[in-house]
């Protein structure tokens, strides 16, 4: 995620490993609750049912995809 969060914030596109971004999500989701209880993690971002793995991870996170620094 900090890897994401660096890149997106110069401006640059990053991809992610998309296994690494499976794991990620499939181990963060049963402990949603204490995640974001834990003020780490702000609410998740939806993304479209067709999203890529690392979107649908990156808004998990409460990341927007889409984010780019201003010009």
């Amino acid at each position: 995620m900090h890897t994401w969060d660096l890149a997106r914030a110069s401006g640059q596109d990053v991809e992610l490993d998309p296994d690494r971004c499976a794991a990620m999500l499939a181990g963060m989701q049963p402990i949603e609750d204490l995640l974001r209880g834990s003020g780490q993690y702000g609410p998740a971002v939806s993304v479209p049912d067709d999203a890529s793995v690392q979107d649908r991870f990156v808004g998990f996170i409460g990341r927007d995809p889409a984010w780019a620094p201003r010009a």
